[in-house]
């Protein structure tokens, strides 16, 4: 996908009014959706996987497109709705030297990780719209009963101690609804 822009840019005004805030904000996501959730807020694991990252993401990260990333796929809950899907992609040396978090987080939420240690720097939020059959797309609707015209979708660097890694959040038409 080569769309995602920072949201500083004029484009902020095609974002969805009721999306815009989301898209934008640059606190924990996790508190945000705690706060909102009407139900109990869980997180649902749908993998962990080492996988070849998508172009952009070799670019975002710099590195290169032969390297392969370990890949953390979740889906945001409020109760059996799930809100958010959210893609974390972890360059090898990243995961190497912090192998042991990523390794227990399960069904913890990584937003508390990034927002709680002093030593973690975000990068700039880019948004994007995504369309069917973009891939993203495709694997934040996988386990859903709908397929909306668009999502709206941010992602940030984040350098924990020096080591990056780029967090990919996909805002289904759920939250939008609640």
């Amino acid at each position: 996908m080569r769309d995602w822009t920072r949201w500083q840019a004029p484009q902020r005004r095609l974002m969805p009014a009721n999306l815009a805030s989301w898209l934008t904000d640059t606190g924990s996501l996790t508190r945000r959706l705690k706060a909102h959730s009407k139900n109990d807020f869980s997180v649902q694991l749908l993998g962990n996987h080492w996988v070849k990252p998508l172009t952009n993401e070799c670019q975002r990260l710099t590195i290169s497109m032969t390297e392969l990333v370990y890949q953390r796929e979740v889906r945001l809950m409020d109760g059996d709705i799930a809100n958010i899907y959210a893609r974390t992609v972890i360059p090898r040396t990243t995961f190497m030297a912090m192998q042991y978090r990523f390794n227990n987080l399960g069904n913890k939420p990584l937003g508390e990780l990034l927002f709680t240690a002093p030593f973690v720097k975000r990068g700039a939020i880019e948004v994007a719209c995504l369309k069917p059959g973009q891939w993203l797309y495709e694997m934040a609707v996988l386990d859903e009963e709908y397929r909306p015209e668009e999502l709206w979708g941010r992602r940030s660097t984040f350098i924990i101690s020096g080591k990056k890694l780029l967090v990919n959040e996909i805002f289904l038409p759920t939250l939008a609804w609640s």
